[in-house]
């Protein structure tokens, strides 16, 4: 009885406040969960910088990978947005020459890309497996798709160059549906900033070349090549001993339904626990204050 008074009592002179109102222990608080936000932004972002840079700026696929098989041990404790995770991995396998694992990660987007930005980037991989079977009627196929999905997505700048991608290798694929492939020249004419897409670009041009026995190019285009392609699949590619893996069984591996281009959910569903997050970090930055 005692105990419960003194209780009453120490909550009466604060003021109906379990914790004392001190500002210090407020700003301590408050201290913190900024520090660690930003702690965890900055990892985020270096992890970000390293993965883009290996996986889909340079020509290193095998370091992004390690960069990326370091990151997943940590996010598989938390919450992942597995068709982007599917995506990263896959386009890392396809630059590897690993076309089944990569056609494996394209299948499981199956199920988890539901959004339009999620079947952007399914569309994205699928169009890279597509090229290296010389399969066009996929690539223009994504290509379609993508351009009926693409005003339902932000125009952030990878979603402009996922699209610019897809609507470019199907031009491509259009040259040589319309036994055209002297247009290839037109179509690729323009050099890409990211090292990793030019020597995308240059392999490209080698086919084309190939095709039209233009020996001169071709031999141009596959020293750009072998001097550039450190060690994606492209550089093996050009030379006269390469031999392309075998189809996967489940090729092509994603097959977007009419009513998902028409209809994309609106929200990931593997978003939903980051909001309820946020919402409860929101309720805490206004309850705390009010106990303290």
């Amino acid at each position: 009885m005692l105990l419960a008074y003194r209780f009453r009592e120490y909550i009466i002179i604060q003021g109906g406040r379990i914790i004392p109102n001190n500002d210090l222990v407020f700003q301590g608080v408050m201290a913190a969960i900024i520090i660690s936000a930003l702690a965890y932004i900055k990892q985020k972002k270096v992890l970000h910088l390293e993965l883009n840079r290996y996986a889909f700026r340079e020509c290193w696929p095998d370091k992004g990978l390690s960069r990326y098989l370091s990151f997943v041990p940590t996010a598989l404790r938390k919450q992942m947005l597995w068709s982007v995770t599917q995506y990263n991995f896959g386009c890392i396998f396809f630059r590897l020459g690993k076309i089944d694992k990569a056609a494996k990660c394209l299948a499981l987007m199956q199920e988890s890309s539901t959004t339009a930005y999620n079947m952007l980037l399914a569309l994205h991989l699928k169009h890279y497996i597509a090229l290296y079977y010389n399969d066009y009627d996929t690539v223009i196929s994504c290509a379609n798709e993508a351009s009926v999905i693409y005003p339902k997505v932000r125009h952030t700048t990878w979603n402009n160059k996922i699209f610019g991608d897809l609507q470019m290798y199907g031009a491509y694929a259009n040259c040589f549906k319309n036994n055209a492939p002297q247009q290839v020249y037109s179509v690729l004419q323009s050099p890409q900033e990211r090292p990793m897409d030019e020597v995308e670009r240059q392999y490209y041009l080698y086919r084309a070349a190939i095709v039209l026995n233009d020996l001169e190019s071709a031999e141009r285009f596959k020293r750009y090549v072998m001097d550039n392609a450190g060690t994606t699949w492209y550089g093996q590619a050009v030379r006269e001993n390469f031999v392309p893996e075998n189809k996967p069984v489940n090729y092509p591996g994603y097959i977007i339904r009419t009513e998902m281009i028409n209809s994309p959910s609106k929200v990931d569903n593997s978003r939903l626990k980051h909001m309820l997050l946020g919402v409860l970090i929101v309720l805490l930055f206004y309850i705390v204050p009010r106990l303290l």
